[in-house]
């Protein structure tokens, strides 16, 4: 009987591993002061020059900000686009491409200025590299925000979701990824500060 059983049992955590792989998740950190945030008007602006009026971006992304303008406005601040406001969001939505198992993000962050380094881009999007993935190539999306008050450019809250998925996966690409990962960003915001959780996306 036990060796009847054991391929039913083995197949049957051969299932279960499955099931759990095939949830999407993103590691999420955030920091901030410990404090009530103030909501009030806030304009989402590309790294690294978030103050400079008439900085041109890129239609993508356009598209990124648009999203995370929409949750934004789920927790009470009201976006602006061309005006004065309150806040200043600084926002950076990247893909690097890397083989291998996946290892931690490239991309760091920390309450008062955030920090890049390896084979990662600062503002706007971007994609490395170009031509068809590997078969062990993982994706690597990371959407970052940093909000700042407009008068004194003081910190306020920061942080950054990161999703790691193979290359070859359907919905791998960075545009696919954005609203899964600002809707992780902002889960239970503004989030315990300085610990790293593990967000399914839906």
């Amino acid at each position: 009987m036990q060796l009847r059983k054991a391929p039913v049992l083995a197949v049957a955590a051969a299932l279960t591993l499955a099931g759990c792989a095939s949830t999407p998740t993103a590691e999420v950190t955030r920091f901030h002061m410990g404090q009530p945030i103030a909501t009030d008007t806030i304009r989402i602006v590309a790294s690294p020059d978030p103050v400079a009026p008439g900085t041109p971006v890129s239609l993508e992304f356009r598209t990124h900000a648009n999203v995370v303008a929409q949750d934004l406005a789920r927790h009470g601040f009201r976006p602006v686009e061309g005006a004065p406001s309150a806040y200043i969001a600084i926002l950076n939505v990247q893909q690097t491409t890397r083989a291998g198992i996946p290892s931690s993000s490239p991309f760091r962050i920390g309450i008062g200025g955030g920090t890049s380094s390896g084979n990662v881009g600062i503002g706007g999007s971007v994609n490395v590299p170009v031509g068809q993935p590997r078969n062990n190539d993982v994706r690597v999306n990371v959407l970052a925000l940093r909000i700042r008050r407009a008068s004194d450019s003081s910190a306020v809250w920061e942080g950054r979701a990161v999703q790691e998925v193979p290359a070859r996966q359907q919905g791998s690409n960075l545009s696919a990824a954005v609203p899964a990962l600002s809707r992780a960003l902002f889960a239970e915001f503004p989030g315990e500060s300085g610990r790293v959780v593990t967000v399914k996306l839906q």
